[in-house]
């Protein structure tokens, strides 16, 4: 399976303006250019570097593979009508001839630069605490997932994903705050979509679940004993009315 059905002459003629067209989006609607920030522990053990990650490549094959399908269903179908048109009316066939054309060859430019500026836009940051999840350009989606309500972490994969190599990696949590229609998912589930290395990401983010809830994300060393658990004047306490109930049996 292919995602290259059309002429490369498309492709090309979509590079070429893509830069331009990628200038005045970002400038008219404000698109950030660079991957969220996002604060990082001091000390941790990922030396306080947020780890920054994309779809892989891969992913944009994907997606212009799906558009191609639709596209070329529907290119077909308004061929074989304007063939209908030409033959019971031709006249009217040779006056909608170019209309019909640019209606067939224009879509192609246009969702090759809709399907980059939606790659270009998505990213995932990881820290030790959380990762967040951007996305969009007419509206850009956000949510952030702390690890330390991370229920689950799943990685999806169909046949045609299998194909291209990449693999969705589903992120589910009890709570924490969430942008409502955030990318990938709503509330309590983020996905990262188009992962070429999804299961050492899944790990990642699993060893990142297993260190907050061990160490509650490096803060508990900084507290007091009354707020790790029962403080020595309660324990002492316990152990004499423990001591005094053995004594009256």
């Amino acid at each position: 399976m292919r995602d290259d059905r059309r002429p490369g002459a498309i492709e090309r003629a979509g590079s070429w303006i893509y830069e331009g067209v990628w200038g005045v989006v970002t400038g008219l609607f404000l698109v950030p250019r660079e991957p969220p920030r996002m604060p990082t522990a001091v000390g941790s053990n990922s030396g306080g570097e947020a780890l920054q990650l994309k779809p892989g490549e891969a992913y944009l094959r994907y997606r212009k593979f799906w558009f191609w399908i639709g596209l070329s269903l529907v290119d077909v179908a308004l061929v074989i009508f304007w063939l209908v048109v030409t033959w019971r009316f031709p006249v009217v066939g040779v006056v909608i001839a170019v209309p019909m054309l640019v209606l067939i060859v224009l879509p192609d430019v246009i969702a090759y630069l809709v399907i980059q500026l939606s790659y270009d836009t998505t990213w995932y940051v990881i820290t030790d605490r959380s990762m967040r999840l951007r996305s969009g350009v007419w509206t850009t989606h956000e949510m952030t997932l702390t690890f330390e309500n991370v229920q689950n972490v799943e990685i999806m994969q169909g046949p045609i994903e299998r194909h291209f190599g990449i693999a969705t990696l589903k992120v589910e949590t009890a709570g924490g705050s969430a942008a409502a229609g955030a990318p990938g998912g709503g509330g309590n589930i983020g996905l990262l979509v188009g992962m070429q290395n999804a299961a050492e990401v899944r790990e990642l983010v699993m060893q990142r679940v297993r260190a907050s809830r061990s160490s509650g994300l490096g803060d508990e060393a900084k507290e007091p004993a009354s707020r790790q658990g029962w403080s020595t004047t309660a324990v002492g306490e316990l152990r004499r009315i423990r001591a005094t109930l053995q004594m009256a049996h």
